[in-house]
């Protein structure tokens, strides 16, 4: 007899110890060296935390209930029902183990779920009734009742069985009983394990034989069963294994049926009870509605000698259900008479709507039960939160005051919520949308450690938790609030994190974080920051454009216009990060100011967060010169990268936003990328306009100093003084803006037309009127602050402070034509620079005499070896050109590397410094070069530059001869 192969397996499991758990079906998860599962052989197992597996040993134990094992053979065993050497057996199939020895590929060898060791015999034969185990091995308990679970026929499924005691001084457990078929041997016998998901529910043979009776839906089948009493023209119902096991239920013979749930009064109940309802949804029961269990809390049933009637005063405990409600005397009447009372039920149509919205809405004519008409224990008043029932001498404190103010949801109708507000210790006002989801999972931890970390105050023990999460899912108000993802403009209302100024159908919420909305709050007066901070941006081009920019901001969006911004460029100590703080301090602190020390991906969302507002990046050099470019062409386009998800779809809603951001450093972009060896192309130079911070009068960005005796102490004024004033321009100006925003389209078009008309001539590039258009948005915001009393500037300084900024930045630029063709003709300058005596052959003075006949003398073979010879070189003694003839593939490879041959062609014939043969194309012909005079026609083709190339750059070129 051969010997299964126990101590390989062991190992080979041990290894692959989490694949095994997701065959054998379990629910785990690890905890450094520790793995929790939920048992699936103990009914009331709920939560991890009981059965601990360690994953270094394999040893494992319930300590709920008292099982253990030494190796993952002995786990298996003890899950699947059977003995070691069958879960050897499964164990060697599973992880491919031959002759003893582990496969090399343990990991892909299939699942044997394909071909079951054993399966479930339903229904139960006749003949294993008399059968049934009286026991259950290893546990001190004796069954005292049997649940039997049925089919539509009323043929035995499956038993629950209640064993008293329980294990580990419980009082009592439950256990799932059922009869299994053994797949090798064909043995049938009893076994204390549950059927595979989907499981049946309790009572279906009582629904096939009222086939239009509602039905009530309870957690357990001891509630169950009270039910059917207290609910006698209901079907009674539940499903197995308790609220952790909702969605391993069928639910399916619920189909067109009207269901009411009873759940258990706690927080796992609330939780199963919103699983069901959605279950129902799926499956398309005709209604859902809830037993309102609260009213048991404010009324008691009268004595059954009297007439039935509900009285004042109730009880009520955590965890009670409908078992509890017949042991304290309620019977049939009186829960009709309790359902009588009480508004009609919040009912949920779910024939046409997806299973999400029917368990979380109710139906539109479905009117809201007032808190009144429930008898709602909760109070709230200015010291916080309390719970008080009649039967309450002294009420329970559960929290500090929490108002809800509106329940929440995004602009599609998802990502429902509820919006909170309240006081920290420090007098700090917090608002919190609380997404619903997190109420529903864990027990609502994630709601109140959110609650807890943002300062609530929230009453000891249990209780206080439980009444809180309560509280919230009791909230039936009819204010609502939309999520949304940015700041800025939605239709006619600009929001910012604190304010949403103009009107709108309901309010917006901004998720911002905590320390944005402290660095765009209101500190000092209008009155405070123009005499302290906007007063010296008079006569100083520099700071009145900046702080101009922070007004052109909003105007993006009224216009439709592209996002963009400006870079103030020069070196250290100039008052750059002046210049962006002066502006900063018309949204906020000086901690509003951000900075380039960011990834592209977090770029994205400072950008999003700053949406149609003023975005401030300081220091440039602290970006990688690698993702410079791409993330000024991000910031520019306005829209963030698309990312794909683990199915190749698209990951979620792409970051967009409108914004006019504000950058300084001491190098301007086209150095910085050079560092990386990267050229600034034309597109990111317009995202991105480089003015010069030194305005040349030898204070530094100041034109003038007003009232101090320096540029550095005027600085240092302008930055002490935003501290203390801040923020109250933005608002004045977005107040009058969202009034006037309708009819200023067509007036700020008119302006930009005429500053482009002041500023450029008529044959100016596309390029040189995009960045005008922005320059002038600028003034044009700036002139409109002033107007409406914000910034307290006479008419005409931030217009002219635009056009002064706007020159100095065509006078760097160099040109109002086309970045990109200035860019090719200086590639093309820096080849000759660079080649034009090593890498051209100098042919002798007397050739170009015998350019007809083809008989000029040969290069001087005594004269140095040209190295990678592109063509050769002449300089004509009339005109005192020199050309360079250079050869054709030379030409197109090297000389033109990377860019279009003939573009680059038309520019150099437009300055004069390209020679031609008509017929030719681009090209010369030329009887002159060796490849002419050996060839059978006597002539050779060449593209001929000649040195007015450097006409326009002053260069002065030494005789080649």
């Amino acid at each position: 007899m051969k010997l299964l192969p126990f101590e390989p397996v062991k190992a080979a499991a041990l290894a692959a110890l989490p694949r095994v758990l997701d065959w054998a079906g379990v629910h785990w998860k690890q905890v450094h060296h520790e793995i929790q599962m939920i048992n699936p052989t103990r009914s009331n197992d709920d939560g991890y935390g009981s059965f601990s597996i360690n994953a270094h040993s394999g040893v494992w134990a319930d300590f709920a209930s008292g099982d253990k094992g030494g190796d993952v053979i002995a786990l298996v065993a003890y899950l699947k029902s059977y003995g070691q050497g069958e879960a050897c057996k499964d164990l060697a199939r599973l992880l491919g183990i031959v002759n003893g020895e582990a496969s090399a590929a343990v990991v892909p060898a299939p699942l044997p779920a394909t071909s079951p060791t054993a399966e479930a015999v339903l229904p139960i034969p006749a003949a294993l009734m008399g059968k049934m185990p009286r026991s259950k091995p290893h546990h001190p308990g004796k069954p005292v009742q049997f649940w039997r679970y049925n089919d539509a026929a009323g043929h035995p499924l499956v038993f629950v069985v209640r064993l008293e005691p329980g294990q580990n001084g419980r009082s009592k457990d439950y256990f799932p009983l059922s009869v299994w078929r053994d797949a090798d041997s064909g043995k049938t016998a009893w076994r204390w394990k549950n059927l595979n998901a989907p499981r049946p529910l309790y009572g279906l043979d009582r629904l096939a034989a009222r086939p239009d009776a509602p039905v009530v839906i309870c957690e357990g089948e001891k509630a169950a069963d009270a039910a059917a009493q207290l609910l006698p023209d209901h079907v009674a119902m539940c499903w197995m294994n308790g609220a952790e096991a909702v969605n391993k239920a069928d639910f399916r013979p619920l189909a067109g049926r009207h269901c009411l749930i009873w759940r258990d009064y706690d927080a796992p109940g609330w939780e199963a009870a919103t699983a069901v309802a959605a279950q129902l949804a799926t499956v398309g029961a005709a209604a859902v509605s809830h037993v309102p269990v609260e009213r048991f809390e404010t009324c008691r049933p009268s004595d059954t000698s009297q007439t039935p009637a509900l009285l004042d005063g109730g009880q009520w405990d955590s965890g009670d259900d409908a078992a509890d409600a017949l042991a304290r005397g309620w019977t049939a009447a009186h829960l009709r008479l309790l359902l009588g009372t009480e508004p009609e039920a919040e009912t949920v149509a779910t024939s046409t709507s997806p299973a999400s919205e029917a368990a979380a809405a109710p139906a539109a004519s479905a009117p809201r039960p007032a808190p009144s008409a429930l008898g709602n224990p909760f109070k709230l008043s200015e010291r916080g939160v309390y719970f008080q029932t009649e039967d309450m001498d002294t009420p329970l404190w559960i929290c500090s005051k929490l108002e809800i103010l509106a329940r929440t949801r995004d602009k599609n109708a998802g990502s429902w919520g509820l919006l909170v507000c309240f006081t920290d210790p420090d007098g700090n006002i917090k608002e919190w949308n609380i997404p619903s989801e997190q109420l529903a999972s864990s027990e609502g931890a994630e709601v109140i450690k959110g609650l807890l970390s943002r300062g609530l105050l929230l009453g000891a023990g249990p209780k206080a938790r439980q009444r809180l999460l309560e509280y919230l899912a009791r909230y039936d108000g009819n204010e609502r609030a939309t999520i949304v993802p940015r700041l800025g403009w939605h239709d006619s209302s600009f929001l910012l994190p604190d304010i949403q100024l103009g009107q709108n159908d309901e309010r917006l919420i901004f998720e911002a974080a905590q320390k944005q909305r402290e660095a765009m709050q209101c500190v000092g007066s209008l009155e405070g920051w123009q005499s302290q901070v906007a007063c010296y941006c008079i006569g100083n081009s520099r700071l009145a454009f900046s702080v101009a920019s922070a007004f052109a901001g909003p105007l993006l969006g009224v216009l439709g216009s592209e996002s963009g911004g400006f870079h103030f460029y020069g070196d250290s100590s100039q008052g750059k990060t002046t210049l962006l703080q002066a502006a900063a301090s018309v949204f906020g602190e000086p901690g509003y100011l951000q900075t380039w020390r960011a990834t592209d991906n977090a770029l994205e969302a400072i950008a999003a967060a700053y949406s149609d507002c003023l975005l401030t990046l300081d220091e440039i050099h602290q970006c990688d010169s690698r993702i410079i470019g791409e993330a000024v062409y991000m910031l520019g386009n306005g829209r963030g990268k698309s990312r794909a998800n683990d199915k190749g779809g698209s990951r979620g809603a792409v970051a967009e936003w409108r914004v006019l951001f504000l950058s300084s450093g001491e190098k301007t972009l086209a150095a910085h990328m050079a560092e990386a060896k990267q050229q600034m192309k034309a597109g990111m130079e317009i995202r991105m306009l480089a003015i010069q911070a030194y305005a040349g009068q030898g204070f530094g960005l100041f034109d003038t100093l007003h009232d101090k005796d320096s540029g550095q102490a005027l600085s240092d004024h302008i930055k002490a003084s935003v501290i203390q004033q801040h923020g109250s321009a933005a608002r004045a100006y977005l107040e009058r803006l969202v009034q006037e925003k309708d009819g200023l389209a067509g007036l700020i078009r008119q302006q930009l037309a005429r500053f482009d008309s002041e500023v450029l001539p008529g044959e100016a590039h596309g390029q040189a009127h995009r960045a005008a258009a922005r320059f002038a948005l600028v003034g044009i915001a700036g002139e409109l602050a002033s107007a409406w009393g914000v910034t307290g500037w006479p008419k005409g300084t931030a217009w002219q402070a635009a056009k002064t900024c706007f020159a100095d930045w065509l006078k760097m630029r160099g040109t109002s034509g086309n970045r990109e063709d200035e860019d090719i003709l200086a590639k093309v300058r820096l080849f000759f620079e660079q080649h034009g005596e090593a890498r051209f052959t100098r042919l002798s003075n007397e050739s170009i005499l015998h350019e007809q006949d083809g008989h000029a003398p040969d290069p001087d073979d005594h004269a140095p070896k040209t190295i990678s010879r592109c063509g050769y070189r002449l300089k004509d003694k009339l005109s005192g050109l020199i050309k360079y003839y250079v050869l054709p593939e030379s030409f197109r490879s090297e000389v033109c590397a990377g860019m279009d041959v003939n573009r680059a062609c038309k520019l150099l014939t437009a300055r004069g410094a390209l020679e031609t043969t008509k017929g030719a194309g681009n090209m010369l012909q030329v009887r002159t070069t060796p490849e002419a005079k050996y060839s059978k026609s006597g002539r050779a083709k060449v593209y001929c530059v000649t040195s007015a190339l450097f006409a326009d750059h002053a260069q002065e070129f030494d005789d080649a001869a």
